[in-house]
């Protein structure tokens, strides 16, 4: 059945195709072309421009160093007095001590240094990668 609805349409197709006739464009259609496209005003170079202006970079800057400068010669500090932080506590239980005895084999060291050297290696090859891609 659909080999059948296949052929009526392959014969329909061809049919069609014979009526048709093969479009050409007119003699001299690149030079009109070409003549249209340099008759068209020339647009300016794209260029770059920072998303942020560099007169609120120095505003920033500004409001920065002046609320620092307030905070550091107008308000006088007032004498804390907050517990001191220790880190005793990770001494004395068990989990620091079971994770002091654990020692890994050869295999594992070698494993994790060819690790990071297979990664130092990969990201400038994948940095050169994206930028020739970029380029492109």
């Amino acid at each position: 059945m659909k080999e059948q609805e296949a052929k009526e349409l392959e014969q329909l197709v061809a049919k069609a195709m014979q009526k048709s006739t093969l479009q050409t464009p007119s003699f001299q259609f690149t030079d009109k072309v070409m003549a249209a496209v340099n008759t068209q005003q020339k647009t300016a170079a794209t260029r770059y421009r920072p998303l942020i202006p560099k007169y609120i970079w120095v505003a920033i800057a500004v409001i920065v160093v002046g609320f620092t400068g307030y905070l550091w010669f107008l308000i006088q500090p007032a004498p804390l007095d907050l517990p001191t932080l220790t880190f005793d506590f990770m001494e004395n239980n068990a989990f620091s001590k079971e994770l002091a005895t654990i020692s890994p084999s050869k295999i594992t060291i070698y494993a994790v240094l060819l690790l990071a050297l297979m990664l130092c290696v990969q990201i400038p090859m994948l940095k050169s990668y994206f930028d020739k891609q970029q380029l492109t």
